[in-house]
């Protein structure tokens, strides 16, 4: 198995709290313990993308100004326990609008894989929705994995995938055609499960 050396991340119930339409900056709050997981997947070699469907904007609810400021504050927030996130990549449309960026549709992969040298076999998708998921096994990447935060425990019931360990906080659920799903209970699980299962080829 290749060396995993880059972690997609959905935004919203993911890594920061999920809050309705968020547009102001004051609002971004990490999830518990989501800085120092960052900063675990950092230290163990592995570099952080962001990846957000953002339809507000598409919607008139916000700006891409106030979402640009909202970024900000998470990169701050990042660093504050050491981590570096390398880039944020979003997706301004409308569901209607039918682009091609919009999660699970794998524009916005192709836009970091080609401005970073991305390889896919060399990355995870971490996500709160079944579109993140679906993003991980469309692009072909190694592995995608769904956490119980945000909307995630909805999805988990509603894709009828298992339970986590209570043990460990993560599950892997079937590997196919090269493609690992797993499901974690929050992005420190998630972390947990990639360096000291997946990323050592346990899986």
């Amino acid at each position: 198995m290749a060396q995993i050396k880059n972690i997609l991340l959905d935004r919203d119930g993911t890594v920061i709290v999920d809050k309705h339409y968020l547009s102001d900056p004051e609002g971004v709050e990490l999830v518990p313990d989501g800085g120092r997981a960052l900063a675990a997947l950092q230290q163990a070699g592995m570099r952080l993308y962001v990846l957000t469907n953002q339809s507000g904007i598409g919607r008139g609810y916000f700006s891409e100004d106030d979402l640009h400021a909202c970024t900000v504050r998470l990169d701050e927030l990042a660093e504050l326990f050491g981590a570096m996130i390398e880039d944020t990549v979003y997706c301004p449309h409308a569901p209607e609008d039918e682009c091609d960026c919009r999660k699970p549709n794998i524009g916005m992969w192709n836009q970091l894989k080609d401005m970073y040298g991305l390889a896919a076999e060399e990355s995870v998708m971490i996500g709160d929705k079944q579109a993140d998921v679906d993003l991980g096994k469309n692009a072909g990447l190694a592995a995608s994995i769904l956490v119980l935060t945000g909307k995630g425990e909805k999805e988990r019931q509603k894709l009828e995938l298992p339970e986590v360990d209570e043990t460990t906080g993560y599950i892997t659920v079937s590997t196919e055609n090269g493609w690992t799903l797993a499901v974690a209970k929050d992005l420190s699980a998630a972390s947990r499960w990639i360096t000291d299962e997946f990323a050592k080829g346990a899986v």
